[in-house]
């Protein structure tokens, strides 16, 4: 039994009506069993206020976050003006760098294109991160339907898998159960989990869902993902996430699928700059998550050799043309909205059917689901992040003065004094108006049937004549069928497939064009917010900042003040591992890897290959000292993407030289092409009471070598 959060005056769903995100369970029932809950209630009480904290100090580290939130405001209202040509240029680059595109047109025809590609893969299980758009369309329930099987794989999604239950978070979707109701679940649902050795500490919870899916990981061929956005002008999907589930999807299986909203492309790869800032912080109250993970289409050796994006319209368009409702586009999926909505608290996602609610607005229904089935689309919740300046609300700790809020969608859709009138009550009143005004309404006598009494009416012709010899129906004889055929030709599987995809192609942009219309205005670009940072690449003060992060993170951060060999000892030795195999990335000069018993990576290792190994020693291509992160690109100085994922220990060597201040600094000297890899710690998750526990299914420890190859003074 799901919950259906209608607007006073709008019908429901009629019953077993209802879908993924709206429900069939009345809110005010719903709502009664939450609120005479008192575990979900503390539990959402202190995961709302714990969030709400962390954001706030997150936040006031930057001194341009307004300025981040308009340029992101800008970023979207100009992609939704160009969102057909941003979308045929995104496929053009998806496909130009080895990847397919598919279109939906809803989700039935999501579910039925990504459960083709898996079966066309003679796969009969997949492994999947999380994401809003798979939850929005039902698709483990669809490919359970088909006879495969889906593996969560973010911890939260798997408790909520194992419980048999739904999300209540879009951050956190298991928000509403604490560490012993979480042990109690794994021992009950968990394969190979003892009562007698499982405690209901965090980290022992995580460390048996590393182990359960761990197996899963090695021997998936296919993984299913989301996508965080989009980039046109690359084609380049971002994931952003924290325990390594998701690089593990998107490095290991030989294939892999992304369902990605059509509202999540933005124009070019300068605008990640913008939302890479604002997205973590917002969102997990964190400078930037632990793994952030790029890639376009297909790399050769590296990753899946076969990639397919879906793009989803599933109501979007709709939303889309309409003038208060398609700012609900501009959403990023920050979660903020739910961790300061009073009604969330108190009643969580279990009531409000999921973590894509909008319960700042007073109507927690997704846009889609609701304009897709009732023609009532949503606005953007007053607090969300990208809110346009002038209307949006206040956040707690984003501005110092409130700003208006947009109108009410209570008093848009639903008046306390005039409830919007049913279908029926419409009809009903149309066809009471027409039989009141005897204008409207001529009343004729019925005609007579047949020829009897119409002679002697003069109102009535009679009927004509029956013609005396009835008119041939065929033209002429069938032509002969070609010599040698039994049967008609049939039409080819693959071009019958091929034109599918094609109209869904077509039907999506032509949704999209008309929804746009040119009636979309496309605001100027503001680019106030940082792009420089105050000191040059390399310099003391951004060193220091840098470690100063890396050891918020719990990483460990040698200085090499003599020779590298040495400082790559005491690497492996400050990480407990003094025994190998030990591997390093094949670019890495020999003389620095001296005494240290490593053997460059052959790429011939799978990922139980590399599960054998005790460390790895990589390089890196820049790193941020705001954020302390460092970059990956894949390139032989840095490794292959599964090489710093699977083994347990990451030794990296970061050049002082490539220490830049900003974000932006970062992602201007990198290749949007490659695929990348921005790592902010180790893996880490706080899905169980929000307790960090590092180590989930990344490495569990990451040790930061600096070299100092700067010029001397």
């Amino acid at each position: 039994m799901s919950t259906f959060l209608g607007m006073p005056g709008i019908p429901g769903p009629p019953a077993g009506a209802g879908s993924e995100l709206s429900g069939t369970r009345s809110f005010p029932a719903a709502a009664a069993e939450a609120l005479a809950d008192k575990q979900l209630r503390r539990n959402l009480r202190h995961a709302t206020t714990t969030i709400r904290a962390k954001r706030a100090v997150a936040v006031a580290e930057v001194p341009d976050w307004e300025a981040l939130r308009d340029a992101g405001a800008a970023i979207k209202a100009e992609t939704m003006a160009r969102l057909p040509e941003l979308l045929e240029q995104l496929e053009a680059a998806v496909t130009a760098r080895g990847g397919v595109v598919h279109w939906a047109r809803d989700a039935a025809e999501a579910g039925a294109i990504i459960t083709g590609l898996v079966r066309a893969c003679g796969a009969e299980e997949v492994v999947k991160v999380k994401s809003m758009a798979t939850q929005e369309i039902g698709l483990n329930e669809v490919l359970e339907a088909a006879g495969i099987r889906a593996h969560e794989t973010d911890l939260a999604e798997l408790i909520v898998q194992l419980a048999h239950d739904k999300p209540s978070h879009i951050l956190v979707p298991a928000i509403h159960y604490n560490r012993a109701q979480i042990r109690d679940l794994f021992v009950r649902e968990m394969p190979g989990v003892r009562a007698e050795t499982l405690t209901d500490d965090p980290a022992d919870l995580a460390g048996a869902a590393r182990q359960h899916l761990r197996e899963a990981f090695l021997r998936a061929k296919v993984a299913i993902s989301g996508a965080n956005f989009g980039v046109a002008q690359t084609g380049s999907l971002v994931v952003v996430e924290s325990e390594g589930n998701g690089r593990m999807c998107l490095t290991l299986p030989e294939t892999l699928i992304t369902v990605m909203g059509i509202e999540k492309v933005v124009p070019t790869w300068r605008d990640l700059e913008v939302f890479l800032q604002l997205l973590p912080r917002s969102s997990t109250g964190e400078r930037m998550n632990p793994y952030t993970s790029t890639w376009a289409g297909v790399t050769p050796g590296d990753g899946p050799q076969a990639f397919h994006l879906v793009l989803l319209d599933n109501g979007r368009t709709k939303v889309l043309a309409d003038e208060q409702g398609r700012s609900a586009l501009h959403c990023i999926r920050c979660s903020a909205c739910l961790n300061v909505c009073p009604v969330y608290e108190r009643a969580g996602g279990p009531c409000l059917r999921l973590g894509l609610s909008r319960a700042d607005r007073g109507d927690p229904l997704p846009a889609t689901d609701r304009n897709h089935r009732w023609g009532r689309p949503q606005r953007l919740p007053p607090r969300c992040l990208l809110a346009v300046r002038g209307v949006r609300g206040r956040m707690p700790g984003s501005h110092p003065h409130p700003r208006p809020t947009r109108p009410s969608p209570r008093r848009t859709y639903a008046s306390p004094c005039r409830k919007p009138p049913a279908p029926e009550r419409r009809s009903g009143g149309d066809a009471r108006r027409r039989l009141d005004d005897g204008q409207r309404l001529e009343i004729r006598p019925r005609r007579p049937r047949g020829d009897r009494g119409a002679a002697s009416d003069p109102r009535w012709p009679p009927y004509p004549p029956a013609p005396a010899t009835p008119e041939r129906l065929d033209r002429g004889p069938r032509p002969a069928r070609p010599a040698g055929r039994d049967l008609p030709r049939l039409v080819d599987p693959h071009a019958r497939r091929a034109s599918a995809m094609t109209g869904a192609r077509e039907e999506v942009l032509r949704r999209v064009r008309e929804a746009v219309g040119g009636r979309l205005d496309r605001p100027p670009m503001p680019r106030d917010y940082r792009r420089q940072g105050s000191h040059p690449r390399g310099a003391e003060a951004l060193v220091e900042q840098f470690i100063d992060r890396l050891e918020d993170y719990r990483a460990t951060v040698i200085r090499a003040s003599g020779e590298v060999p040495g400082a790559l000892r005491a690497a492996l030795t400050a990480a407990g591992v003094t025994d190998g195999p030990f591997l390093h990335a094949p670019g890495l000069p020999a003389p620095w890897l001296a005494g240290t018993g490593a053997t460059p990576d052959d790429s011939v290792r799978d990922g139980r290959g590399l599960g054998e190994i005790a460390a790895v020693i990589t390089g890196s291509v820049v790193a941020v000292a705001e954020t302390g992160t460092i970059v990956l690109d894949a390139s032989p100085w840095c490794g292959r993407r599964a090489l710093t994922l699977v083994p347990d220990v990451h030794v990296c060597l970061v050049k002082i030289a490539d220490v830049v201040q900003t974000v932006p600094e970062a992602l201007a000297l990198l290749d949007p092409c490659r695929p990348l890899t921005f790592i902010s710690g180790p893996s880490a998750t706080s899905d169980i009471e929000l307790s960090r526990v590092e180590g989930v299914h990344g490495p569990r420890t990451l040790v930061v070598v600096l070299i100092d190859d700067r010029p001397p003074q």
